[in-house]
């Protein structure tokens, strides 16, 4: 059994990682920004250790990771949603909230009196912007938000400061990633939700094409690179290598509700600057970690479908507001 911590532990992946690493019979701590919602980790009451912490405050995270003494860490909290702002305030506070956080971690960790054996870390898509299809872990990113620049940065302070760690770190490059629990502020819950309550929604840039993965198989992923004996600094695309339109998935959506077609709407997709295909190659995921994405798009789409019934009021959105609590991966300009 390991002792295992988890940032952004109830956000969206978050939760799901707890869920598979309680299930595995490992000990779970996660931290929860302070007045954060928790809503995603209520099933695990009793079972993981919820830490009130902000990741810019060295002393409290040097006393959340004291208490947890994790053998391995999970880096999952970021802030995938920040709109523009004037004076570049959230390119700012992207620095503040994400690097800042990430190097505070790597310097308490490495403080530590039991330093972790590994840190999994998780990136995305995004990062690549518009580099060519399909995105090589050897491509040089072109981000084109400030969300997806600050990953960027990330990956490479991590490279730059490896040789300074006592513990690899490693990157997770997450494609798009669904499943039940995620925010119907994000494309294919909110036309889950909208199908569901027979609404109309708009998909606002129907030919964009995305790379999508359901959320267990990103899952295992994580968990098998915690596992395999990776250097540090490896970055791993974690991805399907499948890129459907927008437009095939909201039609998949609306088969999987059997509601009407004319509940979605599409527009003309312009008045974006994002790429408008994002797919990255799986192959050194295999080769390396011998993952692949097994579930099928529209398997997934069903399944996400079948929770979002359960749940009884899709209107009822998990908590995704952006902080240092979730690491969904971003989708806008896929809506």
């Amino acid at each position: 059994m390991s002792r295992i911590l988890i940032t952004g532990g109830a956000g969206f992946v978050g939760s799901h990682l707890a869920d598979a690493c309680i299930k595995a019979g490992h000990e779970v701590h996660v931290t929860v920004r302070p007045g954060g919602c928790d809503q995603r980790l209520r099933h695990l009451a009793g079972t993981v250790v919820i830490h009130r912490v902000d990741l810019r405050s060295g002393e409290n995270l040097a006393t959340c990771l004291a208490d947890a003494r994790p053998n391995l860490i999970f880096h999952l909290a970021a802030s995938p949603r920040r709109p523009v702002r004037p004076h570049l305030e959230d390119a700012t506070e992207n620095i503040r909230e994400y690097l800042d956080s990430l190097v505070t971690l790597l310097a308490k960790a490495s403080d530590a009196q039991h330093p972790p054996d590994r840190i999994v870390r998780t990136g995305s898509v995004a990062e690549y912007g518009s580099a060519p299809t399909p995105h090589r872990e050897e491509t040089r990113e072109q981000p084109e938000s400030v969300y997806a620049a600050g990953l960027v940065a990330a990956a490479h302070y991590v490279g730059a400061l490896q040789s300074r760690l006592p513990f690899p770190v490693v990157t997770a490059r997450l494609s798009l990633i669904y499943g039940p629990r995620q925010s119907t502020e994000y494309l294919i819950p909110y036309l889950i939700a909208s199908c569901l309550k027979g609404v109309h929604a708009t998909v606002h840039r129907p030919s964009d094409r995305r790379d999508l993965v359901f959320v267990e198989d990103a899952v295992d992923a994580l968990l098998l690179m915690a596992d395999a004996e990776l250097a540090g600094a490896t970055v791993i695309n974690v991805a399907s290598g499948y890129a459907p339109t927008m437009r095939d998935v909201a039609r998949l959506v609306l088969a999987s509700t059997s509601a009407s077609p004319d509940l979605i709407e599409y527009g003309h997709g312009s008045g974006s600057r994002e790429a408008s295909v994002l797919r990255s190659s799986p192959d050194l995921a295999k080769r390396m970690l011998g993952w692949q994405a097994r579930t099928p798009l529209d398997e997934g789409l069903a399944r996400t479908v079948d929770w979002y019934r359960q749940q009884g009021n899709p209107d009822r959105a998990e908590d995704d507001r952006p902080s240092m609590g979730s690491a969904t991966c971003h989708q806008s300009g896929a809506m």
